[in-house]
């Protein structure tokens, strides 16, 4: 992952950035501001500084956008320290020594012992080219923080969440929660099903897509936690936004059968079965679960009859 250039966005914030530090360093050490509006060279020296600041923060810029594509802080820190500490600090501060060189001593005639320049605006100006340097740093890494949160949600929303059931152009509406049984109760108060045009195709909704899933395709529905998960025979994986309970009033039950609490299995999903004690089964599914599927010996009657019917 790496974010996109920053040099392109900011183009008023280096206009105003460089005519501020442009009245600082023209008003720098002076005592008398009016002196130095009415001054010879204010216009001069201000449009100078303004362009000096300008082309510094602009090649930093630049220079830091192409750095977080080629050579981001996160993955290459090292090289990107020497690249940065080269490129970004010691070339602008050898540019700003030049280009004032070149102003005070060649256009304007001065001479060295008349000029403060060497001795007060230019560290102050190398710590400025430091500053800017670590404040698009400090922009990459809140650009990168900022695009793995919406990365983060994105991939939530593609999440295959069920928010329409389709049987040909009829909706069914979402059906009201149902009451959870006590902890110790037994898993024969399954709802009923029968009442209920049984479905052929489950439309799942991600973004503006809708994804049709033919129910042959499902091998089985399981409770993971607050949701529903639906895997099929292609051992894909999709969240859903029903109850097991739900589910079963739109199912087909010669295909489907609620085994517990926590699954509803297909019958061409379950592999095998073992008997276990006390008169439960133990359900084998493909693809494969991690966990063997459990039948509680009331229920074990109604499975073993849904496999011959």
């Amino acid at each position: 992952m790496s974010v996109q250039p920053s040099y392109r966005r900011d183009f008023w914030v280096r206009i105003v950035v460089s005519l501020v530090f442009s009245l600082f360093f023209i008003f720098l050490g002076s005592d008398s501001f009016s002196g130095i509006i009415n001054g010879v060279y204010f216009w001069a020296d201000l449009v100078s500084s303004f362009l000096l600041i300008f082309m510094v923060i602009s090649y930093i810029s630049l220079l830091s956008g192409y750095f977080d594509q080629y050579y981001p802080w996160n993955s290459q820190l090292t090289t990107r320290l020497a690249y940065q500490l080269i490129a970004g600090i010691l070339i602008p501060a050898a540019f700003v020594l030049g280009y004032m060189y070149l102003y005070l001593f060649v256009i304007l005639g001065f001479r060295r012992e008349e000029v403060p320049f060497f001795h007060t605006e230019f560290p102050i100006s190398v710590l400025f080219i430091i500053f800017w340097n670590i404040v698009y740093a400090g922009y990459y890494f809140y650009q990168e923080s900022k695009q793995s949160k919406d990365e983060l949600l994105s991939l939530k929303a593609k999440l295959f969440t069920l928010q329409n059931v389709k049987t040909g152009s009829d909706v069914i509406p979402v059906l009201p929660d149902q009451p959870v049984s006590a902890a110790g109760e037994e898993e024969n108060d399954f709802i009923e099903t029968g009442y209920l045009n049984k479905i052929k195709i489950l439309v799942a909704v991600s973004g503006n897509k809708n994804i049709p899933i033919p129910v042959e395709t499902i091998a089985y529905f399981f409770k993971n936690g607050n949701y529903t998960t639906l895997k099929t025979f292609q051992a894909e994986t999709y969240l859903l936004n029903h109850s097991l309970d739900e589910l079963m009033k739109l199912l087909e039950d010669i295909l489907f059968f609620r085994a517990n609490r926590q699954f509803i299995i297909n019958l061409k999903a379950c592999h095998y079965f073992t008997n276990e004690d006390n008169g439960r089964l133990a359900i084998h599914l493909l693809p494969v679960y991690d966990e063997e599927v459990i039948i509680s010996q009331k229920r074990a009657p109604a499975f073993k009859e849904w496999l011959n019917k």
